[in-house]
């Protein structure tokens, strides 16, 4: 039996012309055939939010008009719209409570209070930072140097108490306004996943979800230490241009790898193995063949400010013979590598073409075709396709945001194989909304006979700070959970700023780990490649989890304890 579509109306700061993420979200809710928006609302009038410090507010609003504000979509034209669904007054409460609404979305942070109960039966939603002063909780988020700024989805009514039905995590920009507008964008799929949950629980009540801390508001002080630490992160900025220019290769990625059982992985004691060229190893990929062990992974070049796919093959504990296995006039990486009816395939990251493509193997290791596209037009980046239970899914993290951001969003789709002919998404695509745990860092691994997504932990301000491996408990069209068993953090050695991948393959693990600065070309540690061509870890719980702990492995459980969470 089909279940009825979720009746939502939104209210809008302006109606006539809301700002781009607004019309992001109304245009999804639009076209999502689960969800029947009734109505627009105009926004309160009258019921101005308090407007916080005065120097705060002040330099807000120079920054602001710096920095200019993101819009990255048309805003709605009523014309192109007649009849589609009417604007109401807020105080027009009849025609609201004749709408027979299910849900209000508030896009103001004002209309929480001037409905009456029965507005709408799952109350009225808003993101908790809309009802504080604009850039407050940006800037907070900066001054505390939290690790990543959290956002909430609250839930409130007339006669019913406030409670947090969703949240999101999201790495910190050093600027305020650049975190406000990141809040706003990614305000979006928090709505749209947790509209998507209401309707296909079809409940009365929703989940109530432990609060987040209320942000401190900064003041005079605050605001000097903000402008101190802008000036000192701009600065390290261009000091990291004029190296990248003078070659010392600034954030520079090299591999690390191990030859253990997986449950005995410890990163500080890995071979390291560095680009002896003015570029990087990132996104590694381990694949056996004809007896040896392969490594395929993204070559950056700092030229050219663009990767392609290298490969080479492990002697003696040493990548050698590196040669390019794919390039292309646009950025390649993440080559991740599946096998399918006796045929090697590789799924490259190219979000700079706007789609997905699968290359052939010809002859392996360096000879390969296009063998099919998907997703055109859609910037996805760090895919992977997996045999799981019978069935092919593609996991993918898709940008569809003025940022372009790809760190945040993770969605899944049941495929066809590897032509990837037939996509079908995920119910409650986007499943995971979180920086710390979203973006792919890897293929599903297949461990001691239990499933790891590996994830990047995109925080601290930080591309690419961690890896976590999240196990996957629930996979279905329907429904995805996961839970976060493991995480490695950039504390194993001296100099290292993050690392955000990990692969596992013929009794070795490999990872990329960056440094800050790599050095020059040749004179960088770990031995260089030969030529080239043109053209997981124990259980929480176990001993065995407490070992590896020890080694660099965090449990879930201890990484909780050291409250970076």
């Amino acid at each position: 039996m089909r279940m009825q579509a979720l009746r939502i109306a939104i209210v809008l700061p302006t109606p006539d012309r809301p700002a781009g993420w607004c019309t992001r979200l109304v245009e999804q809710i639009e076209a999502e055939p689960r969800f029947d928006l009734r109505t627009l609302i105009a926004c309160p009038s009258g019921m101005e939010l308090s407007s916080g410090n005065g120097l705060i507010r002040t330099w807000y609003a120079f920054e602001r008009r710096v920095v200019g504000k993101l819009q990255g979509s048309d805003p709605l034209d009523g014309a192109d719209r007649p009849g589609k669904f009417p604007i109401l007054a807020s105080d027009d409460h009849l025609a609201i409570v004749g709408m027979d609404l299910d849900v209000i979305v508030d896009l103001s942070g004002r209309a929480v209070g001037i409905f009456p109960s029965e507005a709408a039966r799952l109350g009225i939603w808003y993101p908790d930072f809309l009802r504080r002063p604009a850039g407050t909780t940006a800037m907070a988020a900066i001054l505390a140097r939290d690790p990543v700024i959290a956002i909430s989805l609250l839930r409130g009514a007339a006669d019913k108490e406030e409670t947090t039905i969703a949240t999101g995590r999201l790495n910190t920009k050093f600027l305020a306004t650049r975190n406000e507008d990141f809040m706003l964008e990614k305000a979006v799929p928090l709505i749209v996943n947790a509209l998507k949950r209401a309707h296909q629980s079809q409940a009365s009540e929703l989940p109530s979800l432990p609060r987040s801390a209320e942000p401190l508001q900064p003041g005079g002080s605050g605001l000097c230490t903000y402008l101190a630490r802008l000036g000192g992160d701009g600065a390290a900025k261009v000091v990291e241009k004029v190296g990248e220019k003078l070659g010392a290769r600034p954030g520079m990625f090299f591999l690390k790898s191990y030859a253990a059982a997986w449950s005995e992985f410890d990163p500080a004691r890995a071979t390291p193995h560095v680009s002896a060229r003015n570029s990087y190893f990132a996104d590694p990929f381990l694949w056996e063949r004809a007896g040896a062990l392969y490594c395929f992974f993204e070559e950056f070049d700092y030229r050219t400010g663009r990767g392609h796919i290298s490969v080479g093959r492990f002697e003696d504990g040493q990548l050698t013979d590196i040669q390019v296995a794919l390039r292309r006039d646009y950025h390649l990486s993440f080559p991740h590598l599946f096998e399918h009816e006796g045929e090697l395939y590789m799924m490259p990251e190219c979000c700079e073409v706007r789609r997905l493509e699968v290359w052939k193997c010809r002859a392996f290791p360096h000879d390969w075709e296009l063998h099919a596209t998907a997703l055109e037009g859609v910037v996805a980046a760090d895919s992977t396709l997996n045999l799981i239970d019978g069935n092919w899914w593609l996991f993918t993290n898709i940008s569809d945001d003025a940022f372009l951001d790809m760190n945040t969003q993770l969605h899944i789709f049941r495929a066809d194989g590897p032509d990837l002919a037939k996509l079908e998404p995920h119910a409650l695509n986007p499943v995971v909304v979180d920086a710390r745990e979203a973006r792919n860092a890897g293929r599903i691994l297949d461990l001691d006979g239990r499933l790891y997504r590996p994830a990047q932990d995109n925080s601290h301000g930080t591309y690419g700070y961690g890896v976590r491996l999240m196990e996957i408990e629930d996979l279905s069209l329907d429904n995805y959970r996961e839970s976060l068993a493991y995480a490695i953090e950039p504390d194993f050695e001296p100099g290292i700023t993050g690392c955000h991948h990990f692969d596992v393959r013929a009794g070795r693990v490999v990872m990329d780990v960056r440094r800050r600065v790599g050095g020059f070309a040749g004179l960088a540690r770990g031995r260089p490649a030969s030529r080239s061509a043109t053209g997981a870890v124990p259980r929480v719980g176990t001993a065995e989890g407490k070992v590896s702990a020890a080694l660099g492995m965090r449990s879930a459980r201890s990484q909780y304890l050291r409250g970076s969470e």
